[in-house]
């Protein structure tokens, strides 16, 4: 990866950090073909080649749901990541920045597994993050240089801390809409959520009647849950969930750039 790339790393600027991904991304096209708008690289972590096998795993369907966890890595990653595995099941993580090896390895896992890695933050510190416009890409572009260092992936999918509606952010949401559109990064929030963010040890069968009461009403259902440390229950949920939206004859997928969720 060369100089260059620890450069982006830590380059103190949003501008500086944005040079410096793209000298990266350069720097390396020799042993990777990076991925541009979510594509994969070849080159990337073992089994990457399957990625695209894996979407859709469960054929098309008329109604889909798209599992999506927010704020890992956690203690329960590699967990929740054996269920889906064991239910054939991909979905989506939108991470957040965190520079241990257990995490590392996790970023690596949901890419090498055929899920999608999105963007969520690098810090989640919404004073920091919303205070201004150059707040916001310093975050973003940091959080989505570090991926990429570590499972040579180039996220372009996002999830806005709070969702696009929260009322943290000091700037219009259209500033940071365009941000994003400029870069080729698409965001997504949710129609379904388990309300599971605040860590309160609900039952799993709570849980699931929150998801259902929404998902339910969509052929197209995004799903918000969290992988944090604290949501023990929320891991137990998830399987007899999949179980109950298969019954309801659900698909599921992950999301990406190019995913229709018109209904």
């Amino acid at each position: 990866m060369g100089i260059c790339l620890f450069g982006c790393l830590y380059a103190p600027h949003a501008r500086e950090v944005e040079v410096a991904f793209s000298c990266a991304v350069k720097r390396t096209k020799e042993n990777t073909e990076v991925m541009r708008q979510g594509v994969e690289s070849e080159g990337s972590a073992a089994g990457e080649s399957t990625a695209a096998a894996d979407l859709n795993s469960e054929s098309p369907a008329k109604k889909v749901a798209y599992l999506t966890f927010d704020d890992g890595p956690s203690t329960h990653s590699d967990e929740l990541l054996d269920i889906l595995k064991e239910e054939n099941v991909k979905a989506t993580f939108f991470v957040v920045g965190k520079e241990d090896e257990e995490s590392r390895e996790v970023y690596r896992r949901i890419v090498k597994e055929g899920h999608s890695l999105g963007l969520h933050s690098y810090s989640h510190v919404y004073k920091q993050i919303y205070s201004s416009v150059d707040n916001f890409r310093e975050d973003l572009w940091k959080l989505k240089t570090y991926l990429y260092h570590i499972t040579g992936v180039s996220c372009d999918i996002y999830r806005f801390p709070g969702g696009s509606s929260t009322t943290q952010m000091k700037f219009p949401l259209k500033e940071g809409e365009k941000y994003l559109e400029e870069k080729g990064i698409r965001y997504f929030d949710w129609n379904a959520t388990a309300e599971d963010a605040v860590c309160v040890q609900s039952a799993p069968g709570v849980l699931m009647a929150r998801v259902l009461k929404d998902a339910l009403k969509h052929d197209r259902a995004v799903i918000l849950m969290h992988d944090l440390n604290c949501c023990k229950t929320t891991l137990n949920a998830v399987r007899p969930l999949i179980a109950r939206l298969r019954k309801e004859d659900y698909a599921f997928d992950r999301l990406t750039k190019d995913s229709r969720l018109e209904e």
